[in-house]
């Protein structure tokens, strides 16, 4: 469920190492936090899909001392083969048992993967004399093929440093991978596009928590035949309520807990179903003025819609000048709806190439049935196209 704030927000922040220093948590000290939980959801969320990192370097004896305690860590294997159980195009794990470490079991539930998404559901199990604020919980993972190309390797640990440090999760997984990589640009290997993790449900009774890894591509996703899933840094975080700050995103006093330092990986062979997917491509039926389509795709669970306009480019470059609600002028300018008069929800955007722009609907393959119209309007007047299947 997409919430206002989370959108604001990756709006705001979408380049990660731009404004690292915009969106890092100060820390102030222990001793007077009032430690109240936060129950502000949309915050929780902010803070879980971003990830960064700082630019400086560790001295390379310190490098190998934490990388060896790094290594050295207890981990948890499993494989599991998928099968089709929905229509949804999700595939369950079948055989797939819990795997143990420190007293917390952990397991793959089910796996979604497209050209532009992939989408994995994971059960955490915690023995009593482990304390987790369910609310706040998160963890790091880390999702790659047999090819070692890197999808997505998220840490949530940046927030929580004090500034000066680092984080090394990336680069720690990029060695033990032997995989090749820009110092000057961690995320540049990566294919992703954005991605975190967030709740789906907490069951008090048993202690477990169901989470989501959801993952953006920034181009297409190859096709692997084995994923790979690491689940690390398993935490949770107490704030002060008094200072949250929704306008600016950002917590005053905040102290994070480690539940274990234990990892777990998972090996799964992708079905053949995703494997031989198959992306449909789009065209508008009529040309609209000022809008030139560079590329529409759509898949089972999205439509990415890749454009230039002139229009829009001054919309956004209004940025905070802008008087109103941006968010709201940029969808009424430029919107998705099917024949009955539904307006699909925009999933993420930002820039793409020169002058382009890249916006991810909630709109898959099914809605084609119903036939998608793409909406543009400017200068008061409103341009109507129908998406249609390229031949």
């Amino acid at each position: 469920m997409t919430n206002k704030i989370w959108k604001e927000y990756i709006d705001e922040i979408h380049n990660k190492d731009a404004n690292f220093e915009k969106v890092r948590l100060k820390m102030k000290g222990g001793n007077s936090m009032k430690k109240k939980i936060l129950n502000i959801a949309a915050v929780f969320v902010a803070i879980v899909v971003i990830g960064a990192t700082s630019s400086q370097m560790y001295a390379k004896i310190k490098w190998n001392v934490a990388f060896e305690e790094y290594k050295n860590r207890p981990v948890g294997e499993a494989k599991g083969n998928l099968d089709e159980v929905r229509e949804s195009d999700y595939a369950e794990v079948l055989n797939m048992n819990y795997v143990t470490q420190d007293g917390i079991s952990v397991k793959v539930d089910s796996i979604l993967l497209t050209d532009d998404c992939f989408d994995a559901q994971l059960t955490f199990k915690f023995p009593e004399e482990k304390q987790v604020n369910s609310q706040t919980f998160r963890y790091g993972f880390a999702v790659y093929d047999e090819n070692k190309n890197i999808y997505e390797i998220f840490s949530g640990l940046t927030f929580t440093m004090q500034k000066g440090d680092r984080d090394n999760t990336v680069p720690f997984l990029y060695e033990e991978l032997g995989i090749k990589y820009d110092k000057k640009d961690l995320y540049s290997t990566q294919l992703s596009d954005g991605g975190g993790i967030g709740p789906i449900e907490v069951n008090e009774e048993d202690r477990t928590i169901k989470s989501n890894i959801n993952i953006r591509a920034r181009d297409i996703f190859p096709k692997s035949k084995k994923i790979y899933i690491r689940v690390f840094d398993l935490g949770y975080d107490m704030y002060d309520m008094d200072s949250v700050n929704l306008e600016t995103h950002t917590i005053d006093t905040i102290e994070h807990f480690e539940i274990t330092d234990a990892k777990w990986i998972f090996e799964i062979d992708v079905p053949d179903k995703f494997y031989e997917r198959n992306t449909f491509e789009l065209k508008l039926a009529e040309e609209i003025p000022d809008f030139e389509v560079e590329k529409a795709t759509l898949t089972e669970t999205s439509l990415v819609l890749r454009f230039k306009s002139k229009a829009y480019r001054d919309l956004v470059t209004a940025g905070k000048d802008f008087e109103g609600n941006l968010g709201d002028a940029m969808t009424a300018m430029l919107n998705i709806t099917n024949s009955e008069g539904k307006i699909y929800q925009d999933v993420s955007g930002g820039t793409s190439g020169e002058d382009g722009y890249k916006i991810t609907f909630d709109v898959g393959k099914k809605d084609l049935n119903k036939k998608m119209f793409l909406n543009f309007t400017v200068n008061g007047k409103k341009y109507t196209s129908e998406l249609v299947k390229k031949d």
